[in-house]
C-alpha cells in the first residue's frame, strides 16, 4: 500500500512511511477501520483485495470455533443442541409409536 500511495499530493494525512502504511494495513485487517482511505486506483484496488480477505479470514476462523463448540455440545447428553444419539432414539420412539398406531388401527 506504501509503494501506491507514498506520492499523493496530499502528503500529509497520507501513509508517509513504511511504519503508518503498515499500521494502516493491520487495521483494515482487524475491521478497525481507519482515518486514511486510498486515493489512487491500485490502492482503492488493493484495499478492497485486503478487505475482502481479512473478512474471508474472520469467517473461517469463527466458523472453525463454532464447529467445534457445535460438536462438543453433540456429545454431551446433557446439552441443549440434538445430537446424534438423541435423534437416533427419537427415532426409534417415532417407530414405535408408529406400530402401536397401527395396532390400534387394525383392532378396530
Amino acid at each position: 500500500m506504501y509503494a501506491f500511495e507514498k506520492d499523493v499530493a496530499d502528503g500529509s494525512s497520507g501513509l508517509n512511511n513504511y511504519g503508518t502504511a503498515l499500521w494502516w494495513t493491520a487495521m483494515l485487517m482487524m475491521t478497525m477501520g481507519s482515518e486514511y482511505w486510498p486515493k489512487t486506483p491500485e490502492g482503492r484496488i488493493l484495499c478492497l483485495v485486503l478487505a475482502l480477505y481479512a473478512f474471508a479470514v474472520f469467517g473461517y476462523v469463527t466458523a472453525t470455533i463454532a464447529t467445534f463448540f457445535i460438536g462438543r455440545d453433540a456429545e454431551d447428553d446433557a446439552a441443549e443442541l440434538a445430537g446424534a444419539k438423541s435423534i437416533a432414539a427419537l427415532q426409534s420412539e417415532i417407530a414405535a409409536l408408529r406400530a402401536e398406531i397401527q395396532q390400534l388401527l387394525n383392532q378396530r
